[in-house]
């Protein structure tokens, strides 16, 4: 993974909305607007994972294009904006996966190098030995990878992409109280996994004073 593309490399400008073959009826309005509230908020989760903005932007597309096809069925849900992210983590795991086997080692290093260059105030709090290297944000990177689920998107939304805690929830479907608390819960269970790592660093500094 590369760090975020610019503004007009990653703008939904460029995202189109679909318009699934073979129906050439009008997009519903309300499909329309739930596109543009969200595609933006989809392609910057997706970019995170996969650094490459045409992957990105055909994902997204595809994405979109399932939800257009069960409108319907989407919008019959408890929560739409939940369906829809569900279906859209699904997408950006199985894009990981099929990269995984060629690009892991490259990829792990590339979103350390997003984590060092963009989300420093949360390697400050779950790390207190930090220092600005790749070593620390393969170390933070792997175990950002073994977050649960939403813990994960989270952390990848709010730390990395930058959304607020309010906008997390619109996108993912839930309340803001439950982002706020699934990032308590990330924290602490990054602090929790580094721990053995924050050790060493401490022994090996005693070593050389």
């Amino acid at each position: 993974m590369n760090d975020f593309p610019p503004a007009d490399a990653a703008d939904t400008s460029s995202t189109r909305i679909p318009r699934p073959a073979p129906d050439p009826e009008p997009l519903p309005i309300s499909f329309t607007a739930f596109h543009d509230l969200h595609a933006q908020r989809y392609t910057d989760y997706a970019f995170a994972h996969l650094g490459d903005p045409a992957v990105v932007r055909d994902l997204v597309d595809d994405v979109f294009v399932a939800l257009a096809d069960r409108w319907h069925r989407v919008l019959a849900q408890p929560s739409p904006a939940a369906y829809a992210w569900a279906l859209l983590r699904r997408v950006v795991e199985a894009e990981c996966l099929r990269r995984a086997e060629h690009l892991a080692l490259i990829e792990e290093a590339a979103f350390a190098y997003v984590l060092i260059e963009r989300a420093k105030r949360l390697l400050e709090q779950v790390d207190e030995c930090m220092v600005e290297d790749l070593g620390v944000g393969i170390s933070v990177a792997r175990a950002i990878q073994k977050l649960p689920g939403r813990q994960h998107d989270v952390v990848v939304l709010r730390f990395l992409a930058g959304y607020t805690p309010t906008h997390i929830a619109e996108v993912m479907g839930i309340e803001e109280g439950t982002v706020r608390s699934l990032v308590s819960q990330a924290r602490t269970r990054l602090k929790t996994r580094l721990a053995p790592r924050r050790t060493l660093v401490r022994g090996r500094t005693h070593d050389e004073e």
